[in-house]
């Protein structure tokens, strides 16, 4: 077949049709394979998602434990019995559960050698927390034995709808006053997790915040991540110097805290757990939040207006996020509107206290 001539043209074109007709088809089918993947994923993420909110409709109260309330979960979660039953009555995962009974047929030689993982430490309900907070053995009762309080069993805890808990963390400075100030223009209680310091500024506004009746709770003393969470001892002494600091300023022995961070975040997955149960089990609790107005992100005054209500809206109760730190100005320009906004949708507000039913990423009431 020599090149130009009429058979060379014939195969020339056969060619090119086929290469038009195939290669459309392959990307055809191979798009096809990738959006099937796509959706099948967002299925599974849909339902993952309906299975937490079904957990947290229970966990919150939100939900009666009643035989309909179970029932409905159990159709939806996709658990098999055994599986729901420990999750609801626990706090754990199946997966959680394998690992407890795995960590249980260790032999004891080899326990002694190794430091146990987080991932093993079991989630454990009010009832049992209360037990061991009367049990002496725990490795850290000689640290700071004094810094204790007195906490209320799970049935007492307060569970109210449609309520506002205001939080402000990292301060105080400068700016707590002008918060304080909007406040009590409201007539609204509030609740300050404080990075506290010994000087006689500080002091001076631990004290407004106590005298005009908010709650104060530890949120650190350093806010040294990598340092506070390096080991249970570690957390310890940054708690006890705040917490220490914020008696001294106002006479309050705080029972109530904020992990920095979270109680979930990058620095802490192999301390948490034990800060958890050794904190638990000297009565104090810690909440975490449900709206962030992401003021310490640099939201400006228009984000933060329109999504602190918004976000409000969709929960049964909600623990706000702000900052009433140097660094956050724009919490004081938007709070006074915001308050505006709320008061005129009727909601109520109140401060967080030992006995407030806890909002947290993970532990016993998450």
């Amino acid at each position: 077949m020599q090149f130009g001539s009429v058979e060379f043209f014939k195969v020339l074109i056969k060619t090119v049709l086929c290469i038009l007709f195939f290669v459309p088809l392959v990307l055809c089918v191979v798009f096809a394979v990738l959006l099937w993947n796509s959706n099948q994923k967002q299925a599974e993420l849909a339902q993952d998602n309906q299975k937490l909110e079904y957990y947290a409709e229970i966990l919150s109260g939100e939900r009666e434990p009643t035989v309909k309330g179970f029932y409905d979960i159990y159709e939806r979660s996709g658990l098999s019995d055994d599986d729901l039953v420990e999750y609801i009555l626990h706090g754990r995962e199946p997966s959680e559960q394998a690992n407890a009974g795995a960590a249980a047929t260790v032999p004891a030689s080899s326990q002694a050698q190794s430091e146990p993982e987080a991932s093993t430490v079991p989630t454990v309900d009010s009832a049992e927390l209360t037990v061991e907070s009367q049990e002496p053995d725990s490795p850290y009762a000689d640290i700071y034995p004094e810094m204790t309080v007195s906490a209320p069993a799970e049935e007492e805890y307060i569970r109210e709808e449609n309520v506002v808990y205001l939080t402000f963390d990292d301060g105080p400075s400068d700016h707590t006053y002008s918060i304080l100030s909007y406040l009590e223009q409201y007539n609204i209680k509030a609740t300050f997790f404080v990075v506290p310091s010994r000087t006689e500024g500080c002091y001076a506004k631990l004290k407004a915040i106590a005298d005009a009746g908010h709650s104060i709770g530890v949120h650190s003393a350093s806010h040294v991540y990598k340092d506070i969470y390096a080991s249970v001892e570690n957390f310890l002494e940054d708690f006890h110097e705040a917490w220490d600091i914020i008696y001294d300023a106002t006479g309050i022995k705080t029972e109530i805290f904020r992990f920095p961070g979270g109680s979930v975040n990058d620095f802490n997955a192999d301390t948490r757990d034990h800060i958890i149960q050794e904190m638990t089990r000297r009565g104090f609790r810690y909440f975490d939040w449900n709206v962030d107005s992401n003021d310490a992100g640099g939201a400006n005054w228009t984000y933060m207006y329109n999504s602190i209500p918004k976000d409000i809206s969709g929960n049964y109760r909600s623990v706000v996020l702000m900052h009433d730190s140097a660094s956050t100005p724009n919490t004081v320009l938007v709070l006074g509107d915001v308050l505006q906004v709320l008061v005129n949708e009727g909601y109520k507000f109140d401060k967080i206290n030992n006995d407030t039913m806890p909002v947290q990423f993970t532990g016993p009431f998450a």
